[in-house]
């Protein structure tokens, strides 16, 4: 009796070992082929959005079945392995760890800060956060400070916000964005500000959206900098609001809202695609050192990302800490804000300022030296 227990149960790991295998396989050439749209971007379409962001899901799984295949057939275990390992550039973007290089005489500090449009709809309740915020972006040191959804109203004394910084900071580039939106002295958009002089900027509120690009020429020293202050297009996707209609148990409601993420989603994969293209010939045509921030609203397994790195390098891969994700909302573990820099700059330090939960993204802030200095 004992023996026949024993051998159905080996037959029943059998088969389930055979479906689990028959699962890894799939899982493996998924995984590959994610790899693939991301390291080449040979395919564009925004389905091709869809399947990268799934890389570190993909990852995660066939490190589960490494583990199981190790534990069951050592051999069969190879086939997850070979898979990770040649994902292993995804790990950078993920995760990294890096000693900081102490600043020298002539690096330049940049913070990059989405400031949530400074809670100028809510500021009632939000009159203390408000002041914190505006405490840090001023006394926090840094050479250069990039925003977006900076707020600014002459008629409002807690917030005018450009004189407010103007004395240290007394060059500064700003576009606004859907200006029908607001007042004739109120403005929210895209903002730069330097302690060096700025010689040229320009910039585009992109087509049928709150979100555009500044670009600025700094005169720094003997030098001069390009800096490219980007939002991309705004996915609105609030996790938060599934999981709660879920919690309530509303089912109804929470496929609705996860049918809305999706939609949110392909469109902001079409637009980005669109606003890239233009970004790209920037990155491209260059005449100076180049740097490119801001708020991609993409996680780094995305097209955007991708396109940029492909020219030049970002700042937490190459000194960040962690995880570094910048998200002070659901769902969080996501990093959306980045710097990237061309290879006239070392990188010496880059930090996401994680305790600054001033807005709903958290500021990074990135130390540089021009190379030949």
């Amino acid at each position: 009796m004992a023996k026949k227990k024993i051998k159905e149960e080996t037959l029943a790991g059998k088969i389930i070992s055979s479906l689990i295998w028959l699962g890894t396989l799939p899982l493996c050439i998924y995984t590959l082929i994610t790899y693939t749209l991301s390291y080449t971007l040979l395919f564009d379409h925004w389905i091709a959005g869809f399947l990268m962001m799934t890389v570190p899901v993909a990852q995660i799984l066939c490190l589960i079945s490494l583990i199981y295949w190790l534990t069951r057939r050592a051999k069969r275990a190879l086939l997850p392995l070979t898979v990770l390992l040649l994902g292993y550039g995804f790990i950078k973007r993920t995760f990294t760890v890096h000693e900081p290089i102490a600043s020298l005489e002539n690096s330049i500090k940049i913070l990059n800060y989405n400031v949530y449009g400074m809670y100028s709809n809510e500021y009632e309740s939000n009159k203390e956060k408000l002041n914190k915020l505006k405490d840090f972006i001023k006394n926090e040191e840094a050479d250069i400070k990039v925003f977006q959804e900076f707020y600014s109203n002459a008629d409002r004394k807690q917030y005018r916000t450009i004189d407010f910084l103007k004395g240290e900071y007394p060059n500064y580039a700003f576009i606004p964005l859907k200006q029908e939106a607001f007042d004739k002295n109120e403005k929210m958009g895209l903002a730069i500000f330097s302690k060096y002089p700025i010689i040229h900027f320009e910039g585009e509120q992109y087509k049928n959206s709150a979100n555009g690009y500044l670009l600025a020429d700094i005169a720094y020293k003997k030098d001069t900098i390009r800096i490219i202050n980007l939002q991309l297009w705004s996915m609105g996707i609030r996790v938060g609001k599934v999981a709660g209609k879920i919690r309530d148990q509303d089912y109804s409601n929470a496929k609705k809202e996860g049918r809305g993420i999706l939609a949110s989603l392909k469109k902001g994969f079409i637009n980005h695609k669109r606003e890239m293209d233009q970004i790209n010939r920037f990155i491209q045509n260059s005449p100076y050192p180049i740097l490119v921030m801001g708020d991609l609203n993409e996680t780094p397994y995305g097209w955007a990302y991708g396109t940029i790195r492909e020219r030049l390098k970002n700042g937490f891969e190459e000194a960040g800490n962690g995880f570094g994700f910048t998200l002070n909302r659901s769902p969080y573990v996501v990093r959306i804000d980045n710097q990237f820099f061309s290879d006239d700059f070392k990188i010496l330090n880059f930090e996401t300022l994680s305790k600054i939960k001033y807005s709903d993204h958290l500021p990074v802030l990135g130390t540089y030296q021009l190379k030949h200095e």
